[in-house]
């Protein structure tokens, strides 16, 4: 699996040319290119210029809508209505640009000190402008380009690992601690554990059963759903419960169980 990244695609604040893009009105149905700076002065992007793909771009509004720790993190550092954008590079495939990206921004995380700063920055075309042209009203996203120089200071692109390693200080939203205090107590466990100990059990039996007659199953980070499957039959895309797409690690991990 390549380098995966997340980041702000796009963010409704005004630019360096004093421009702004209207979140809502940025149609992401065909956005799928993480390429490497822009393209010509065309907007063609050449295809060595392609070093990745985009897996999620989606707008976020509020800390409400924020799913994860990677949502909330881009939600801080914007403050403002944003595109929410995961990707990931082709450098473990042996992608040149890709590698020399993923190396470059690998070398900026581990660095605070260096001032040199990796962003995004949007792809596509512009339908509809403000009357005073300043305001971008509806647009059309192709993908994102990391860049070393964002037309907009806000669209900034961090490598996934990293906050998994060092940006657990992050508070997550209160709705998250609720689900937390809802959880099964200790006392709770005692004066149920026989129960509970049976459940278990249960679960290894038909883990067992599953693995004995080629089933495997998927578990959905995004919502804490499981899905089972055939190894030999068709592997499912994404949940059936919330929608989320799987990632290919998961896949993986599911069908050598």
């Amino acid at each position: 699996m390549g380098t995966e990244v997340f980041g702000i695609g796009a963010s409704q604040n005004k630019d360096n040319v004093g421009e702004t893009i209207v979140i809502d009105g940025m149609d992401l149905s065909k956005c799928r290119v993480l390429s490497d700076e822009h393209g010509d002065s065309e907007g063609n992007i050449p295809f060595f210029r392609i070093i990745g793909s985009i897996t999620k771009a989606i707008p976020i509004h509020s800390e409400d809508e924020c799913q994860d720790a990677y949502q909330l993190k881009c939600w801080k550092h914007s403050g403002v209505p944003f595109i929410y954008t995961e990707a990931e590079m082709a450098d473990e495939t042996g992608h040149p640009d890709a590698i020399s990206a993923a190396a470059l921004l690998k070398f900026c995380h581990s660095q605070p000190s260096v001032p040199l700063k990796i962003g995004l920055s949007v792809e596509g075309g512009i339908i509809e402008r403000s009357p005073d042209k300043k305001t971008l009203m509806k647009t059309v996203a192709s993908g994102f380009a990391v860049t070393i120089k964002p037309c907009n200071p806000v669209c900034s692109l961090w490598l996934k690992h990293d906050l998994q390693k060092s940006d657990k200080n992050i508070t997550p939203p209160a709705r998250y601690f609720e689900a937390l205090n809802k959880s099964q107590s200790k006392h709770s466990f005692i004066e149920n554990k026989e129960a509970i100990l049976q459940h278990h059990i249960e679960r290894i039996r038909k883990s067992l059963a599953d693995y004995q007659g080629g089933f495997t199953s998927v578990k959905c980070y995004n919502c804490g759903s499981g899905q089972r499957f055939f190894k030999s039959g068709d592997v499912p895309n994404g949940c059936q419960k919330c929608g989320e797409n799987f990632s290919m690690a998961d896949i993986w991990k599911a069908l050598n169980r």
